[in-house]
């Protein structure tokens, strides 16, 4: 085999590889909204000991498919405050458009709105 073919060999394994975490990451993105770094861990494991990938490439692959994961480019949640009343706000779920309505006083104090901090004192 001439060192061109070994290179070209070597990459389009290396790419496979890597849209395999890819695709492991997409399915199991879900189970770890705040913990990236578990995500990844498992990525790790799931190309060393599903695919045969060695340890130090499997790195460096789930590293380069989390670049790419679509979430955690943007938020997964996310407040509206144009819902509710002036006491409550929605909770967005973005990847399912679900909306829940929480009280404003269980946000820490920089997530207010401008007019919550008067209408939670009332309340208390």
């Amino acid at each position: 085999m001439n060192t061109i073919t070994q290179i070209g060999d070597a990459q389009e394994y290396r790419s496979s590889m890597q849209r395999a975490a890819l695709h492991f990451l997409q399915r199991h993105q879900g189970e770890h909204l705040t913990d990236d770094g578990k995500l990844f861990e498992r990525g790790v494991q799931y190309l060393v000991n599903a695919m045969d990938v060695p340890a130090f490439m499997a790195d460096r692959l789930v590293h380069l498919a989390m670049s790419e994961l679509e979430c955690l480019k943007r938020p997964v949640i996310g407040i509206d405050y144009g819902t509710g009343d002036s006491t409550t706000v929605g909770l967005v779920h973005f990847l399912t458009g679900e909306t829940v309505l929480i009280p404003c006083r269980h946000l820490p104090a920089r997530l207010q709105p401008p007019a919550a901090p008067l209408a939670a004192a009332a309340t208390h």
